[in-house]
């Protein structure tokens, strides 16, 4: 059993330099959980302090039930793959792999022997094992580093944003490795990244942090369709979130209105609004929920103007102003060929504009539709997202 919990963690420097604060969270056994935030949010210091190299302010860190808090790192039975690939230069890569097992364990030469090349094996570096550090490609030492942590069979394994210094395509491909090599060992992991893409293909579950604090735990799935707030809203999803600044109103028969940047009606969605005590709000739209139709009498029709568009491919991203002055922008992800077949917008006209190379001067103007039910209401104060209240109970009347 390699569960691990953290309760109440605490991390200050220098007395008021707070890096965690109260981190409360339970990883199950088997369990691959990414920590992601940005720069500075506590994430590599987490895990520092769960492999031993940092010490807890406060609170404790249990692993498997044992408090580790005072336990030196090799005696923790984890093991961490870095950023830098850290491989001993003079050394083979069979060397490499072998040295922590010869120096932490009383397994014999075979036996060692038999670990590294199932290791390598797994890894796909088998014909590498006599080549040395400078013979290999970026990917391959990052493998090599990754084998060296497979080895230890340990009950936790600890990956400090280990592809960061992989191109783009080699990235997509060791991230795939990873994932399937962890679910194969079955082996309780925590990821820090800083980006995002990787925590929602990888992960069985994300905890997102923020100067410190965890803002949001759950599936890839969770905390994209349900962001706890607006940090979580716009950290998580490329292209980000569009957010808008806006007003409620209530029209005075259960239902309601949001107006300012941009105009909606919220239906059966106001009654979360009418019991709080502002009228100032942030409401959040996916890129992919925002289409495009020339329907200027759309009810919940927008009306922008086209900046610029970015092909992808199959999808577009397009980006548009409310106004020809207007500096702030609108994303929409934009599906070429499902929007023309359905008549939203014409291909054509669309292709036209990619194969321009830019927008027409005049700004073309275009209408966006919006379902009420894809958009996020946040608090503009707290930036709690609204929606994820649990409706009030009402109570029972008394009876005396």
């Amino acid at each position: 059993m390699s569960q691990i919990d953290f309760e109440s963690v605490t991390k200050v420097y220098d007395g008021d330099v707070v890096a965690v604060d109260d981190f409360n969270l339970t990883i199950e056994s088997g369990e691959f959980l990414t920590l992601v935030g940005p720069s500075g949010s506590g994430k590599s210091t987490l895990l520092r302090m769960v492999a031993g190299l940092e010490d807890v302010t406060e609170g404790t860190i249990a692993i498997g039930g044992e408090t580790v808090n005072k336990l030196p790192p090799r005696n923790r039975d984890i093991a961490m793959v870095f950023q830098s690939y850290a491989l001993y230069p003079h050394l083979s890569v069979r060397e490499n792999m072998s040295f922590g097992l010869k120096r932490s364990t009383n397994l014999s030469n075979d036996e060692i022997s038999e670990r590294v090349e199932e290791a390598a094996s797994m890894m796909g570096i088998s014909d590498l094992l006599d080549d040395r550090p400078k013979q290999l490609s970026g990917g391959q030492r990052q493998r090599v580093a990754t084998g060296r942590a497979i080895v230890r069979k340990p009950a936790v394994f600890l990956f400090d944003e280990p592809l960061s210094n992989l191109d783009a395509k080699l990235r997509k491909h060791m991230r795939t490795e990873l994932k399937r090599i962890q679910q194969e060992l079955d082996t309780t992991s925590i990821y820090v990244t800083h980006d995002q893409e990787e925590a929602m293909t990888m992960s069985d579950r994300i905890a997102i942090l923020n100067y410190g604090e965890l803002q949001q735990v759950g599936t890839p799935r969770e905390v994209y369709d349900h962001p706890a707030n607006l940090f979580v809203a716009e950290f998580i999803g490329s292209p980000s979130m569009n957010i808008f600044d806006v007003r409620y109103e209530s029209t005075g028969d259960g239902t309601g209105r949001l107006t300012g940047d941009i105009d909606l009606e919220i239906g059966d969605r106001a009654p979360m609004l009418e019991a709080r005590e502002t009228d100032r709000f942030k409401i959040g739209i996916r890129p992919e929920n925002i289409h495009v139709t020339r329907d200027e009498t759309s009810a919940q029709g927008v009306e922008v103007f086209i900046d610029l568009i970015e092909p992808l491919g199959r999808d577009d991203l397009l980006y548009f102003s409310l106004d020809r002055e207007s500096s702030e922008q609108i994303v929409s992800e934009l599906d070429v060929e499902e929007d023309a077949e359905s008549g939203d917008i014409e291909l054509d006209d669309h292709k036209a504009f990619i194969e321009a190379d830019s927008v027409d001067p005049t700004r073309e103007r275009i209408v966006l539709t919006i379902n009420t039910q894809d958009v996020h209401i946040f608090d503009a104060e707290t930036g709690e997202n609204v929606m994820l209240e649990e409706p009030k109970q009402e109570q029972p009347a008394s009876t005396t």
